[in-house]
């Protein structure tokens, strides 16, 4: 093909209906259910889409790995790198680290194979560090990219759906560079009720971005699930007019 490759990206999300990200938030669930319940809804319904990768952008990943890597050097690293580390999972978890600091203490998130999209800011100690902790990564110009990582992550390691889990900032990215090819939406039956809650697209940029425009949403299914939870799956159309000059 002449265009360059990319996965399909779906954007599988779970927010309060009002739209809100933080569950410590959210109002209680009805009834007698608890709210780790809806929570292994949420990750069973994900095992649906069937993804051979699933991806967090950094301040969802850090909630995980919780301590930052301090460089001996700051030499900058060459654009273009990528290094393949341990691979055998079933999927392939992503994350994108700007700063190129976190200090991962295992190749596994929930059992997979871990992936970070680094810029040339890494360090080579850091680079030395991943590759002896056994994690694959990818050295960019601009790591905030996604167009460009999405090129790499299937041409160099083969991934054709990406289950993309947030937070709101890598999907506002995503959403503005026309990468998301369906929303997966699963509506917890709770409310955050305050603005300054992070929402499922939280696209950094000036108040006139417009970044859905060119883009629209065809229902394509909607599913009541137990517990109160709601299932709603889109897939996203992008018109002639994008991208957007």
């Amino acid at each position: 093909m002449s265009k360059k490759m990319k996965p399909e990206v779906i954007c599988h999300i779970m927010g309060s209906v009002d739209g809100r990200l933080l569950p410590q938030r959210w109002s209680a669930p009805f009834g007698d259910a608890a709210p780790g319940e809806q929570f292994s809804d949420y990750a069973a319904i994900g095992r649906e889409l069937s993804a051979d990768a699933w991806m967090f952008g950094k301040a969802t990943t850090c909630e995980m790995f919780t301590e930052r890597y301090v460089a001996e050097s700051a030499r900058p690293t060459q654009s273009g790198r990528v290094h393949k580390g341990h691979r055998d999972s079933q999927r392939l978890f992503i994350t994108v680290d700007p700063e190129a600091d976190i200090l991962y203490t295992s190749d596994r998130l929930r059992g997979d194979n871990i992936l970070t999209v680094l810029g040339t800011n890494a360090s080579a100690d850091y680079l030395s560090f991943l590759e002896k902790t056994g994690i694959s990564y990818i050295v960019l110009d601009d790591p905030t990219d996604p167009a460009a990582a999405m090129t790499v992550i299937a041409e160099d390691f083969g991934i054709k759906r990406i289950s993309l889990q947030g937070g709101g900032i890598i999907n506002g990215a995503m959403l503005a560079s026309g990468l998301l090819d369906e929303l997966s939406l699963v509506i917890y039956p709770g409310i955050d009720g305050n603005s300054a809650a992070p929402s499922i697209f939280e696209f950094i940029g000036s108040e006139d971005d417009l970044p859905a425009s060119g883009q629209t949403l065809e229902l394509i299914s909607s599913d009541v699930r137990k517990h109160g939870i709601v299932w709603l799956r889109y897939k996203i159309h992008r018109g002639a007019n994008f991208p957007r000059q």
